[in-house]
């Protein structure tokens, strides 16, 4: 059964044996709007199978009747979902660690009279980053 959010205009796809006659309290996973969802049954003289037509109604909301409904595709394609990917993680790594590196070169000095020696660990940090790099580009070629 395709059930659409009222106040959204989301579809959702809900198995019609979660639904009883009287109806039944549900609430959008998108907006969170609750509603009371009844379905009526109709017939008609060509089809001998029910058909259920969606009837908006209001009704005194009762807390056993709640049901949260979440979201389906209604051509049942798979949903892209808001995930991170390793490659966008991975980028976000190496710009946060060049920042972080570009800031510490900027207040060497600054850092040094704090930390005595810190010039010479920053020094030791950029040629192990330049043979890392030597060494990627002996790997490429």
């Amino acid at each position: 059964m395709i059930i659409e959010c009222p106040n959204c205009k989301k579809k959702f796809e809900l198995p019609s044996n979660l639904i009883p006659e009287r109806g039944r309290l549900l609430q959008c996973s998108a907006c969170s709007t609750k509603w009371y969802f009844k379905s009526e049954v109709k017939t008609t003289v060509k089809e001998k199978e029910p058909e259920k037509v969606i009837k908006k109604t209001e009704f005194p909301i009762e807390k056993d009747e709640k049901i949260e409904i979440e979201e389906t595709p209604v051509n049942k394609k798979k949903v892209k979902k808001n995930r991170i990917s390793f490659l966008n993680f991975l980028l976000v790594v190496i710009i946060t660690a060049t920042a972080f590196i570009i800031v510490l070169d900027t207040f060497q000095n600054s850092i040094n009279q704090l930390i005595p020696g810190f010039a010479f660990f920053l020094d030791s940090f950029y040629e192990t980053m330049n043979d890392i790099i030597l060494f990627i580009k002996d790997l490429v070629s």
